[in-house]
């Protein structure tokens, strides 16, 4: 009988000595590496519509800068282009004058007054925008008065073959009637309408010989201290949510300002806050037993990749950060929790 109940007390000893040996602690799921989106130049972010909490694909642009576009004020062809990508503006103006040079599409005018009109006061009173009748020797064709200032008034010609120099009359009948005649003039080249922009050249979007119609887009500009090469977008650096929001679409931003972070999705760990006594039992390389909430009646094993050295103190008590591995082909999210088997 004594034998019996020491065997009992002996087994009862051996269990409560297996049962104190084994320790849990409660863990969560992390994601580790958060990425930092900045500013890559002062200016504009494009509208967006994006969120803390939203997913992201890697590679997907999340947000983008505008540019200052540079549109063309004058039709004709483009004589030249003298700014390329990454050209600051102010040193190409400085070297040729422009970005670029657009010859307009009726290069010549008539510089004209009214001393040779026709004894008439209605051919002395020009109109901008109305049509007159041009002839030089034999040679007829068609203007448009751009703008007129006491007895003189600029007259563009939209057609018939006229050399600079030319003395060409204008009348206001098409079969150009003496008695119709407002006035006369020398043929005179328009001149060169010099494209011109401030800060860095983004973008290009005309070569010479272009044909370009006024509103054509030609540039596309950035803030001069815009580093060459700065992408104007920004994209995620790999599959994540946006875990933090510093800027509202369509901001004013400065070169270098945080804008985004992005959590990671793609390197989730185990962190579990093991109590300094439990830790001389658990080194890096260790596998440990753990349970999901989220999976209930499954046990799963990590391998210990870190413990992290500094300590937090709780009820008179340290504890370490100790990350773990995580289970593949599970579908699983940072926060989700655990409950990690220290033997």
């Amino acid at each position: 009988m004594k034998k019996l109940i020491s065997l009992v007390l002996s087994l009862a000893l051996v269990l409560g000595a297996a049962s104190a040996l084994a320790a849990t602690a409660n863990a969560s799921i992390v994601a580790p590496v958060t990425h930092k989106l900045t500013a890559p130049f002062s200016g504009t972010l494009l509208p967006f519509d994006l969120t803390v909490g939203d997913t992201v694909a890697a590679d997907e642009v999340v947000l983008e800068m505008d540019t200052i576009p540079v549109y063309a004020a004058q039709s004709g062809t483009a004589a030249a282009v003298f700014a390329a990508v990454g050209d600051d503006a102010s040193g190409v103006m400085a070297r040729t004058g422009a970005l670029a040079v657009i010859e307009p599409e009726h290069p010549l005018y008539v510089a004209a007054n009214t001393r040779d009109a026709h004894d008439d006061d209605e051919n002395r009173y020009l109109h901008a925008g109305e049509t007159l009748y041009l002839k030089s020797g034999n040679e007829e064709g068609e203007g448009r008065v751009l703008s007129v200032s006491g007895d003189n008034y600029i007259v563009e010609i939209l057609s018939g073959e006229y050399d600079p120099g030319d003395t060409v009359r204008c009348f206001r009948d098409a079969d150009h009637d003496y008695d119709s005649e407002t006035g006369r003039g020398k043929a005179t080249r328009f001149d060169d309408y010099a494209v011109a922009g401030m800060g860095r050249v983004a973008a290009v979007h005309v070569q010479p010989g272009d044909k370009v119609n006024v509103g054509d887009l030609l540039f596309e500009m950035v803030d001069a201290q815009c580093p060459v090469g700065a992408p104007l977008t920004l994209a995620a650096p790999a599959t994540g949510a946006v875990s933090a929001l510093y800027t509202a679409s369509g901001a004013q931003v400065y070169r270098g300002q945080l804008l985004m972070e992005i959590m990671d999705l793609t390197q989730l760990e185990l962190s579990v806050q093991l109590d300094e006594i439990d830790l001389p039992s658990v080194r890096v390389g260790n596998t440990l037993a753990y349970t999901l909430d989220a999976y209930p009646g499954e046990t799963f094993s990590g391998t210990v990749t870190a413990i992290r050295p500094i300590g937090a103190q709780r009820q008179n008590a340290a504890y370490y950060d100790v990350r773990l591995t995580l289970p593949e082909g599970v579908q699983l999210y940072p926060g989700m929790n655990a409950t990690v088997t220290v033997d």
